[in-house]
């Protein structure tokens, strides 16, 4: 009897903890014993975890309530409210034409085909110059200088034997010799017609031009091959510019182009793309060759020019506003509006930026996701926060907990000594050590933590120490890793940015 007395009472508790537990429908209730109890962490330091409220040990800040808001690894979430007053704001990933403006600087270049060599065919001395110096203008079929070479007196006297004996082939070869010499069919019929060996011969420009090089000088003896002028038409020029590897995908041969010339302000001369080299130069740069009309010949070479090509890429490419993109240096991250008020974090792959800060996207998004593009920053704080909380909670609450309370005695007690703490350790932590930027004075806005590559150029980052860079400004808490080409407030942790000198040590 006793045993059954026993099975009941034990049976009847057993299904009274059952109703309490689960209630009449089965789910979970949680019971006052069951709930967790609220902890509490430091902005700056979200390893440090206490079950009561107090200071944080390391910065002596107040700790605050831990938030409950994570939802998923990485996830944040975010009731409209505090979404509203946070400003944030999303934008759907879209399929869109991708244009830039490729601007690059150059210079006026002689264009190759129309530069002429005269040279020698034939030994000989100089008897005259009709052109003695650089820079004249001449004219096709112009004569240049006169030779007296003894090869050209006997191949003379060889056509007249030829002509006069009625050997036609030796006649054909005597004039073949002298034409491929460069002597003209007039100079030619012009001695046959006097029955005389001409003792010197013309040599004339075979092209309209300008003698941009001379040497010779009247008496010399010129040996074959000798190169006495160098003639350039300028009514055609080049224009050389070196540009940037981000830029490569946007040029294409027969592009159009427009050149300014610092010489002629308000001047606009329309060129074409006629070359883009398959190669880097010494500069890490890609050469690319325009051709201009030049015909009043105003352009002279070696002028200084100034380069903008309006570029597309070719299709539709799914592309977001680059603000949305946070880039860590290794990867890019973007936060995606999962429609519940939860913001996930996902890396994605990006390519090309064009203008309008649209930057396309390779892979890791679809068409339609929304994405944050203002507030990301705050979003990706609570992110971090949520992770190191999770990561490091129980092992951090162990080692810090027991010096919680003696923080916050100390700090009652003591309010100026706790003040001077929290100041020495933020001091401690408010180094700009670290901060890499781009060599290139142009992209000196590119900055972050630690060595990547550039997003503009792709040229690697250098430390800040090596450049002249004083445009920077950086987060006094290390914990934070912000840094950015202008002064506001930390977005993680609320502080003011404070000033980093180039050069300097950034210990603050």
């Amino acid at each position: 009897m006793k045993i059954t007395i026993i099975v009941i009472v034990a049976l009847a508790v057993g299904f009274g903890l059952a109703w309490l537990v689960l209630g009449p429908s089965g789910t979970t209730i949680a019971t006052p014993g069951t709930e967790t109890p609220q902890q509490y962490t430091c902005g700056m330091h979200p390893e440090i975890i206490s079950d009561e409220p107090g200071y944080c040990p390391l910065c002596s800040m107040k700790l605050t309530p831990k938030k409950d808001g994570v939802s998923g690894e990485g996830s944040v979430k975010i009731d409209p409210t505090t979404a509203q007053n946070m400003g944030l704001v999303t934008v759907a990933a879209e399929y869109r034409s991708i244009s830039r403006s490729v601007e690059a600087s150059g210079r006026v270049a002689y264009s190759e085909p129309d530069l002429y060599s005269v040279n020698l065919k034939v030994s000989g001395w100089v008897e005259r110059l009709f052109v003695d110096r650089e820079g004249e203008v001449v004219f096709q079929g112009q004569p240049l200088m006169e030779i007296y070479s003894p090869e050209l007196v006997a191949t003379q006297r060889e056509l007249l034997i030829a002509r006069n004996s009625g050997m036609k082939d030796l006649e054909a070869a005597a004039r073949r010799r002298l034409a491929n010499w460069d002597i003209s069919p007039d100079q030619i019929e012009t001695m046959l017609e006097t029955g005389e060996p001409a003792r010197t011969m013309k040599l004339r420009a075979p092209a309209d031009g300008v003698i941009v090089a001379k040497n010779i000088s009247e008496g010399d003896r010129l040996k074959a091959g000798t190169e006495v002028y160098r003639l350039a038409d300028l009514s055609r020029v080049w224009v050389v510019a070196g540009i940037y590897e981000p830029d490569v995908p946007f040029i294409k041969i027969g592009q159009r182009a427009t050149v300014r010339v610092p010489n002629f302000p308000g001047t606009v001369f329309e060129a074409e793309v006629s070359y883009v080299a398959p190669y880097l130069n010494s500069a890490g740069q890609v050469d690319i060759r325009l051709e201009i009309d030049n015909t009043d010949r105003r352009l002279k070479p070696d002028m200084y020019a100034e380069v903008a090509i309006q570029a597309d890429l070719t299709g539709q490419r799914l592309a977001l506003p680059r603000s949305a993109v946070i880039t860590s240096g290794k990867r890019s991250i973007v936060y995606v509006a999962a429609g519940d008020g939860s913001y996930r974090p996902q890396t994605i792959t990006t390519g090309v930026v064009g203008d309008g800060d649209w930057i396309e996207v390779l892979s890791g998004l679809a068409k339609g996701e929304a994405v944050v593009v203002n507030g990301q920053f705050l979003i990706d704080s609570e992110s971090r926060l949520s992770e190191a909380l999770g990561a490091g909670a129980s092992a951090e609450h162990q080692h810090h907990g027991s010096s919680m309370s003696g923080a916050a005695d100390e700090k009652e007690h003591d309010g100026h000594a706790g003040h001077d703490t929290a100041h020495s350790r933020t001091t401690d932590n408010a180094s700009g050590a670290g901060i890499y930027t781009c060599p290139m004075p142009i992209h000196y806005h590119v900055l972050q933590y630690g060595p990547g590559d550039c997003v503009e150029c792709g040229m690697d980052l250098v430390p800040l120490e090596e450049t002249d860079n004083s445009e920077v400004y950086a987060c006094p808490m290390d914990v934070c890793q912000v840094v950015q080409d202008g002064p506001g407030r930390c977005p993680k942790c609320g502080m003011n940015l404070e000033h980093v000198e180039a050069g300097e040590s950034h210990d603050k």
